[in-house]
């Protein structure tokens, strides 16, 4: 296997908040020759929450390679949502599995997102957990549906989320735009990069090699071990774990091939003092029942981190602020003329299937790719698996070879996935429209 990093996440100009609000820190750079049992390529959190989870079961002969910083990529660039859930759609989960099933992998993720939790506390990591949680808002105003769609969470994955009813919605978020809204217990919101820096700063005590702006060229395999080539050194190891996301489609290409890199945004406000609590009454970190939802969430600074959108573009600083203005005042008017100091796009990695590729190709590599649209608690959850696998359990990560690697069609398949948004979004507004019309008369 042969190919070039398609790494660069510095193609989308600009500093992000996160960037500028994370305390300076440096990770060694590969040089020489360095040998381990497991060499993970990529420092996002699929890959530092594998070595992490390797390193708390004994395994401390590992190394993770990335092509920059840990956190450079979409998991240092998100929302900083941390809550249950695949980016497949529930009830699809359901009926491709089976409530019973369905259950078990939905609940993988809930205690994922207690996990995330749980070593935030134990390893003290500064990252600004926000416990106020996580908040769906009815852009529709109908609410019979969104609580049947709790009701039917509850009945078939045990999956819990409270009702916020239309009055109660003012206390949470003052905005005339949604109807009312579903909580979900145990969520929280975060500052990412943080998170995954200082996670990555726990292995590297606990004596593994986290191991910066060494791009990985090449990987072979020969008498038992792999060799990967980078540009100042070489690693070998008894086992690697390929989670490079959506920078990198060249490394292995039988895999990477099912990938398919889609663009989000996400803008952050000027300091909105007083206001900010104001529009928010409590600091909950929301998302609405869209295909294409908004998302946004109070800083610790007073102001508004806002994203959205999906695309196939790689927008300048200047287009983003445009579009999350124009997003913003629909929620809240009174924003109408806020500045953005603010704004960055990202890559997220998908499958055409929607789920995460999780396993081992037949010459022994692993993969753990393909987590746009899961978040931070299913992207923890895979290290975890991949961890138990490489330690001798394989029982969960074996409930995902129903969803192998795919084609994900090149070109053509982003020109899809394009039409397909264009499409729901169409159908929102029709929706949106209606709902409005039933307003008026």
């Amino acid at each position: 296997m042969a190919g070039s990093m398609n790494t660069a996440p510095d193609r989308w100009p600009g500093a992000t908040w996160y960037e500028a609000t994370t305390p300076a820190r440096k990770f060694d750079h590969l040089r020489g020759r360095h040998r381990c049992r497991v060499a993970v390529i990529g420092a996002g959190l699929a890959g530092i929450a594998t070595a992490l989870g390797l390193v708390e079961r004994g395994e401390t002969d590992v190394c993770v390679i990335d092509s920059c910083a840990p956190g450079s990529g979409a998991s240092g660039r998100n929302g900083g949502f941390v809550f249950a859930g695949y980016s497949l759609d529930n009830d699809a989960l359901i009926g491709q599995l089976g409530s019973s099933r369905a259950r078990t992998l939905h609940g993988w993720t809930r205690q994922a997102v207690t996990l995330i939790r749980e070593r935030i506390d134990r390893y003290g990591i500064d990252c600004q957990v926000n416990d106020a949680g996580v908040l769906l808002a009815d852009w529709f105003g109908d609410d019979a549906k969104l609580n049947g769609f709790a009701r039917r969470m509850h009945e078939q994955l045990g999956f819990q989320l409270d009702p916020v009813d239309r009055r109660s919605m003012r206390d949470q978020v003052d905005s005339t735009r949604y109807g009312a809204g579903l909580h979900e217990p145990g969520s929280f919101h975060f500052h990412p990069l943080r998170h995954i820096q200082g996670l990555a700063g726990v292995i590297e005590q606990a004596g593994s090699a986290v191991l910066a702006d060494s791009p990985v060229r090449s990987i072979h395999s020969a008498n038992g071990r792999w060799r990967l080539r980078c540009d100042d050194g070489e690693v070998e190891a008894e086992e690697v774990v390929l989670a490079t996301g959506g920078y990198d489609r060249r490394l292995c290409r039988s895999v990477q091939r099912a990938l398919q890199p889609v663009a989000t945004y996400i803008a952050v406000t000027e300091p909105l003092g007083t206001m900010l609590g104001e529009l928010m009454p409590a600091p909950v970190a929301v998302y609405d029942t869209r295909f294409a939802f908004d998302y946004y969430r109070p800083l610790p600074d007073t102001r508004l981190l806002w994203g959205g959108r999906i695309s196939m573009a790689a927008r300048s600083p200047a287009a983003i602020r445009r579009l999350m203005a124009r997003d913003i005042r629909r929620v809240f008017p009174s924003l109408g003329g806020i500045r953005f100091e603010y704004a960055w796009g990202g890559w997220m990695s998908y499958a055409r299937h929607q789920m995460p590729l999780l396993g081992q190709r037949s010459d022994g590599l692993w993969h753990a790719l393909a987590f746009g649209g899961h978040g931070m608690a299913t992207t923890t959850l895979a290290g975890e698996m991949m961890a138990e696998a490489l330690t001798g359990n394989d029982r969960r990560i074996s409930a995902f070879r129903r969803w192998p690697p795919q084609w994900a069609g090149g070109a053509l398949g982003r020109a899809a996935i394009q039409g397909h948004y264009w499409m729901c979004q169409a159908r929102d507004w029709l929706r949106d429209s209606h709902r409005r019309w039933h307003q008026r008369v």
